[in-house]
């Protein structure tokens, strides 16, 4: 870092929702970085206690960690947390470690986490908590010519339902999500069902048997889900996602949620320990709240700040004269 150019590194790796995050946040800075993608072995179920080390990552990987060292380093959840703190060691303490999410480590261990309301990260001097997540897409891309003829082809208005699926302590049942796509079509116009990679089979043959003729069921990511964003009129979530409902939110369209249900397993773990556990209904209460999102008979529109822009403002604060 002596040369005097800003360096930052994203730190990135299997998921996509988290890949896609850190882009958003490294893109709102309007500054050059570069990415590295990082693979863990078995000890990266204990790497958030094991300290400023590599040994939870890929051997293979560790040669891409070397100087000159960043001046940023963007990571997301935990499974980086000993990664970037050796970043940080091996730099003289100059790197500015960020994170997304929930590092399930003390804050004060970082430079800025930036969260959600889902996440049971306490308040602190260096917490950001975000009403949203942070996306991509902050303006709707061009559609194709073929994406152009299949929505043009359909009557409006367009009600799009975005489908996720089964999450950590929560299900997704068939039967919710087939009467809430009836409920839809009853509306008139088209009720377009957008799965997702998430989504189970069980949920989309459920859909495809039963599905009245004004449904119209599209996956395999054509139409881009960004383009039918931009083209809905409404547009409903299942409540798994807080990645497509922070894009429904954020494309200014009326939102509603698609209730899901609590599994056994998150019955026993939030009914008694909610407050050190993700829940996503703190989420879902907080669009509720800021008059972002509705139900599937009501949806709401709300105008809400970028919120990526918000985190990358915070981050340019922490950086100071470096930028």
């Amino acid at each position: 870092m002596s040369d005097g150019q800003l360096r930052i590194w994203v730190l990135l790796g299997h998921r996509t929702g988290d890949n896609n995050q850190l882009l958003a946040l490294a893109e709102a800075l309007k500054l050059p970085f570069e990415t590295r993608t990082l693979r863990f072995n078995a000890f990266r179920t204990v790497s958030r206690w094991l300290g400023p080390t590599l040994v939870s990552l890929h051997g293979a990987d560790r040669s891409t960690l070397r100087p000159p060292w960043p001046d940023l380093v963007l990571g997301i959840g935990w499974r980086s947390v000993s990664v970037a703190r050796w970043i940080k060691r091996a730099s003289g303490g100059r790197s500015r470690l960020v994170r997304i999410g929930n590092p399930r480590a003390n804050a004060r261990l970082f430079d800025l986490v930036i969260t959600t309301p889902q996440y049971p990260v306490p308040d602190g001097p260096n917490v950001l908590r975000l009403p949203l997540g942070m996306s991509r897409y902050r303006s709707p891309p061009t559609p194709s010519p073929s994406e152009t003829e299949f929505l043009a082809g359909l009557p409006r208005p367009h009600h799009l339902l975005a489908v996720g699926g089964p999450a950590k302590y929560w299900r997704l049942r068939a039967d919710i999500v087939e009467r809430a796509a009836t409920a839809l079509a009853a509306k008139g116009g088209t009720t377009i069902v957008a799965t997702s990679p998430r989504t189970p089979d069980y949920v989309t043959s459920a859909l495809a048997a039963h599905a009245p003729n004004e449904i119209k069921l599209v996956s395999g990511g054509h139409p881009r889900f960004a383009a039918l964003l931009g083209d809905a009129d409404e547009i409903h979530v299942t409540g798994d996602s807080v990645a497509m409902l922070s894009e429904a939110v954020l494309s200014g369209k009326p939102v509603g949620i698609v209730p899901i249900e609590l599994d056994t397993h998150g019955q026993n773990v939030l009914g008694r320990h909610a407050e050190t556990n993700r829940d996503l209904r703190r989420f879902w209460a907080s669009l509720r709240d800021r008059g972002l999102a509705g139900t599937l008979d009501h949806p709401r529109a709300g105008q809400i700040a970028d919120p990526a822009t918000t985190a990358a403002d915070a981050i340019k604060a922490v950086l100071g004269d470096r930028v």
